[in-house]
This record gives structure tokens, C-alpha cells and sequence, in this order.
């Protein structure tokens, strides 16, 4: 692959900027052709100023330098079809197989995070008793010891911890890691995706916090999910919070108001056609009920 002098000298070719505008007081004339002819890398710090001065994220960067493709991996992942997945089990297998030569080749920790998803979700689909399945264990110590060495998280963080949350079901480990993602996140206010990340990282938490009766921390995730959904492009959040809120309330012995709350929620869900999410919701709350029948369970 070119380096990335190469693609920085397509954007500043693109957009029209001479040398001189760019690299002015950050490379010299003939270092900056060098870079741009992919003879040298520079320093990161050098870097940031470039990319400020082409007014290109980081992340843009990364995607023009990839000619708009993912890497790899990242694609393998990605290109899985999830329903084909859980339903075709040749298919779970040859993707298993395909990611885990990936990692056999390369031995580098993204593509072991990668092959140890696709490992905990095939145990996950076809393994009726995957808890105590050597794979699975493998694969949960592989994603939880990761997440725990990462001092501050970014996005690749909260999307593995979101989409393998079920590997720490109900647990201590699943609230701490959490409160670690939650704590990570807020840092990222200002990015344009900010909310959106932090609505579903607490909106796929809640459950477990109400279910295991962390109430204090439950109700500061409600709180600021409500914040979150006052926002004009993120309105349709009040009616998971309006569900959610419905689940605290009757787990926190205020029974009616808190069916009233799930009702008005299903209603809504009914009207747009979303028969999955009044499914799961039915489902959480069962659950809550059978919990309060039993408490010791």
C-alpha cells in the first residue's frame, strides 16, 4: 500500500491548496515533496497539523488512504449476515473458519478480538449448554481482558462491548465494564456522534441494571437518557426511555404506573410495525415478574 504522503497529496491536490498553504512552518520544501511522494513518514503531532490545515478528521483520512474499504478483518466481520448466521450452521462455520485463519496468519490482537467474537456468537447459537463450553470461556476471557487493559475506550470499545454484552450476563464484571464505557464516553461530547453512542450504550445496559437491582445506577442512566432524548434529532429515544422507565418503576414496587408506562411504549411499537421490540419487551418483563414471584432465582 502507498504511503500516506501519497493520499495527502490527493486531498490537497482536490481541494485546491498549494504546498506552501499546507506545509508552511510544518515541513520544509523539500521534505514536504518527499512526504508527498512517499519517501518518508512524519510524526503524528506533524500530521494533526496537516490534516487541521486540509480541514480532513483523522478518520477520513484513514478511509481515503483505504479507497473507501474497511480493512480486512473489519470487512470479514462485517460482511457476515447475521440472520444466515444463526440459522445455517455450515455458514456459521466457514466464516468461524475464515477468521480464525485470519488470526492464525496475522497474529495480531484485532484480528483475536475478531475471531473471538465470531466464536463466543457461534457458541452462543449452536451450543445449547455454550456457558460451560471451552470456546465460549475462551472467547469471553479473550474480549473481557482486553476491555479491562483499555484505560480510556474509544468508539472500536463501545461497539465490542455493545454487541458482546451477552458474554457478561447479569454480572458484576458487565456493571463495572459499563461504568468504565459510560465514564469513557462522555469524554466524546463534542463528537457529532456522541449521543447516539451513549443513547444505546445505556439503553443496552438499563435492563441488567433493573433486573440485578442496581437502582442508584439505574436511575442516573435513565436520567441521562432522558437528557439525551430532549435533543430535536433524538426523539425517538422517548419511547425506549418510556419502556425502560416502565421496567424501573415496577421493579422499584410502583407496579401500575410502571405497566402503564410499558403499555403506552407497545402501543407506539404497534402503530409502526415494530413487532420484535414489543416481543423483547414482553420478554423483559416476564422476567421481572418471575423475579418478583421468585426473588431467590
Amino acid at each position: 500500500m502507498e504511503k500516506y504522503g501519497c493520499t495527502v497529496r490527493k486531498i490537497r491536490i482536490s481541494k485546491g491548496f498549494s504546498q506552501k498553504e499546507i506545509y508552511t512552518g510544518i515541513l520544509s520544501k523539500s521534505y514536504a515533496i518527499d512526504f508527498e511522494m512517499g519517501r518518508y513518514d512524519i510524526k503524528f503531532s506533524l500530521m494533526l497539523q496537516i490534516l487541521q490545515r486540509l480541514m480532513v478528521s483523522v478518520d477520513e483520512l484513514l478511509l481515503l488512504h483505504r479507497d473507501f474499504q474497511e480493512t480486512a478483518t473489519h470487512k470479514a466481520l462485517g460482511d457476515i449476515d447475521a440472520q444466515k448466521f444463526q440459522s445455517n450452521q455450515k455458514y456459521a462455520h466457514d466464516r468461524v473458519m475464515f477468521l480464525q485463519k485470519s488470526w492464525e496468519e496475522k497474529r495480531t490482537l484485532t484480528s483475536k478480538i475478531e475471531y473471538a467474537q465470531i466464536m463466543a456468537l457461534k457458541e452462543l447459537y449452536f451450543n445449547t449448554d455454550y456457558e460451560h463450553s471451552k470456546d465460549f470461556q475462551w472467547a469471553k476471557q479473550v474480549i473481557q481482558h482486553y476491555l479491562f487493559d483499555i484505560e480510556t475506550w474509544t468508539f472500536e470499545e463501545f461497539r465490542l462491548f455493545s454487541n458482546m454484552s451477552f458474554l457478561f450476563e447479569n454480572s458484576k464484571i458487565r456493571t463495572d465494564l459499563f461504568l468504565r464505557a459510560w465514564t469513557s464516553l462522555e469524554k466524546y461530547k463534542h463528537h457529532s456522534d456522541f449521543s447516539v453512542y451513549l443513547a444505546h450504550l445505556l439503553a443496552n445496559n438499563l435492563f441488567h441494571l433493573i433486573y440485578t437491582s442496581q437502582f442508584v445506577y439505574a436511575k442516573k442512566a435513565l436520567d441521562r437518557l432522558s437528557e439525551l432524548s430532549q435533543e430535536e434529532e433524538m426523539l425517538t429515544w422517548n419511547v425506549v426511555l418510556l419502556f425502560l422507565n416502565g421496567f424501573y418503576l415496577y421493579a422499584t414496587g410502583k407496579t401500575q404506573q410502571g405497566i402503564k408506562e410499558i403499555e403506552k411504549a407497545k402501543q407506539i411499537y404497534c402503530l409502526t410495525d415494530r413487532t420484535l421490540m414489543i416481543r423483547q419487551i414482553d420478554q423483559g418483563l416476564l422476567l421481572l415478574q418471575k423475579k418478583q414471584e421468585d426473588p431467590v432465582s
